[in-house]
């Protein structure tokens, strides 16, 4: 697939007034390189859920065969793949070798047998499907198929069978991008209702610090109203206590002297 032009992407660029990347908010040099990455990168963009001929890798030859990127990592796609074809045409793809090697998370290689009844050929045919990992998120499918291991699809040699494979690949390719946004629904849900949690959780949180710093502060005002009746009491105490000890040597005084005069008396 050919990139964009640049002046396609330019034009793109400038209808868009509220982009940061708008040509009249940003020096020439910094539009010029956005256009260029934009040019670059549309055809990775543009590639996903488009059909493509190419070829792939079987029985140790390159065979004509359908592309298809699409979302996902290799075993969603091959969970999604295998239930498709069975519902939709009744044809039960399997695991090749592959899958006793320990490497379905990179690659894997389906194979269905005796196919027919599909809309490829009035002969049963063989049909294969390998996933290609392109990155942790993006799958390629190439799709091909044959009249057995020697006789393979050819899009000049066996046009009928070649457009009946397309026609597959084109219905799977809508079917695919569906359940991608579908998936990417149910994940934004899953995490707008995660942040809806922690976000509860948050504020719960919140209250219960604050319920428990208004009580902390209420229980402050008491221990601070109590203390100050303490230090109100003490000084009280210390004046009533200066006033006593006053009180005692008086007292005493008093005590002394009626002992002296009572001795007094006693010896008369």
């Amino acid at each position: 697939m050919l990139p964009l032009p640049a002046t396609t992407c330019a034009n793109f660029l400038r209808t868009l007034p509220f982009c940061p990347f708008h040509a009249r908010s940003m020096p020439k040099f910094l539009f010029a390189l956005v256009v260029s990455f934009l040019a670059l990168a549309t055809p990775a963009w543009a590639q996903l859920y488009q059909v493509t001929s190419g070829v792939a890798s079987h029985d140790k030859r390159d065979r004509d065969a359908l592309l298809l990127q699409v979302d996902g990592s290799v075993e969603t796609t091959r969970e999604f793949w295998q239930d498709y074809m069975k519902d939709t045409y009744g044809i039960r793809f399997k695991s090749g070798a592959l899958a006793t090697l320990g490497i379905k998370g990179k690659k894997d290689e389906l194979a269905a047998q005796d196919v027919s009844n599909v809309g490829i050929s009035s002969r049963p045919v063989v049909l294969y499907a390998n996933l290609n990992a392109i990155n942790d998120s993006t799958t390629e499918i190439a799709f091909f198929g044959g009249f057995g291991d020697k006789t393979y699809f050819e899009p000049t040699r066996t046009v009928p069978e070649f457009k009946g494979l397309r026609k597959i690949m084109d219905k799977f390719a809508v079917a695919a991008r569906a359940n991608a946004y579908q998936v990417q629904v149910k994940e934004a849900e899953r995490d707008v209702t995660a942040a809806d949690k922690e976000q509860d959780k948050l504020t719960r949180s919140i209250q219960a610090a604050q319920t428990n710093t208004a009580a902390n502060l209420k229980r402050i005002d008491e221990l601070t109203n109590k203390n100050r009746s303490n230090a109100l009491q003490m000084h009280q105490d210390s004046l009533q206590l200066t006033n006593n000890a006053q009180l005692r040597e008086l007292t005493r005084a008093r005590l002394q002297r009626r002992r002296d005069r009572l001795a007094t008396v006693d010896k008369k």
